[in-house]
């Protein structure tokens, strides 16, 4: 395998990072009119499809019976069913801001549970060291001493979202080099909406309020850049990068909620989101830096 231009790397790393940030928002916007489940189960419904019929018009293949795609199903129910439908229903409950902050652990758990599948290894202290940076970072970004009282049940279904979403990552490096990234994108969505169609269909609602513009727009929005466009950025970086130096995407998600919320809504920008964000990028430096080289030892 050809080894990919830098370029490519930086332009999708920056994809997750811009992208997965501004979700935050969109989700707590479309929830407003939709049962999370629903919201999150139809947006995975269309992505998949989407994704579907630009996959078959570029030839991908999805080739073998349907046994041989049940990996594939797995990192879908992880991912998409466990991960995102906890991460929506937990914006029912919790601010975005707040969420972000708790996703920031992803790379933390991706770490932790690397040891114990064969050819992912433990952070270095360098590593460890830029982990943490993060994370205080982000706590001095998000200020969750200010985001009154918490949903401590909201924030542990949230907190399980990224162990299952660790859990997913490390699955995806075993598997990838037998499926195409496109393919792999479109079955794991595919097989996870149904089950979060499922579940809204035993709350007996789909819609929550008026179905206004900007929720509609939110969803839109979702699923062409929150899962089309992020998504295949996500898997190519998964086939170049390991697990727990793509995670440190989340480092800079909260980053870009905040500064989309100024921009688009007049939220304001304070002196502890400026310094937080700039802690944020040492330590996604730092991580960064530690996996160049590893890699090169």
């Amino acid at each position: 395998m050809s080894r990919p231009p830098r370029w490519g790397l930086v332009a999708a790393y920056a994809a997750i990072c811009i992208i997965w940030g501004s979700t935050y928002l969109a989700i707590k916007v479309g929830l407003e009119s939709f049962d999370p489940f629903f919201y999150a189960g139809v947006r995975y419904v269309f992505a998949a499809a989407i994704t579907f019929g630009v996959a078959k018009t570029q030839g991908v293949p999805f080739p073998g019976p349907l046994p041989r795609w049940w990996p594939a199903i797995g990192v879908g129910v992880l991912f998409v069913a466990l991960a995102n439908g906890m991460v929506f229903w937990g914006e029912t409950r919790l601010d975005s801001g707040y969420t972000a902050l708790l996703l920031t652990t992803s790379p933390l758990w991706t770490a932790a549970l690397s040891p114990l599948v064969p050819g992912e290894r433990s952070p270095s202290l360098l590593g460890w060291f830029g982990i943490g940076a993060g994370l205080l970072g982000t706590a001095i970004l998000v200020e969750p001493w200010h985001a009154g009282t918490i949903d401590l049940a909201a924030a542990l279904v949230v907190e399980l979202s990224v162990v299952a979403w660790a859990l997913g990552s490390l699955w995806v490096r075993r598997i990838r080099q037998s499926y195409h990234p496109m393919a792999l994108s479109v079955v794991q969505m595919a097989a996870g909406a149904p089950l979060l169609l499922v579940v809204s269909a035993f709350t007996g609602r789909a819609v929550v309020g008026p179905v206004t513009p900007r929720a509609a727009a939110s969803l839109a929005y979702l699923v062409v850049f929150g899962s089309v466009v992020a998504f295949a950025a996500y898997f190519y970086l998964l086939k170049h990068w390991d697990a727990t130096r793509v995670s440190t995407s989340t480092y800079v998600n909260p980053a870009v909620a905040v500064f989309l919320g100024a921009l688009l809504l007049g939220e304001p920008v304070t002196a502890s989101m400026v310094a937080g964000t700039a802690v944020v990028l040492v330590g996604v430096t730092l991580v960064l830096r530690e996996q160049q080289v590893a890699g090169r030892t």
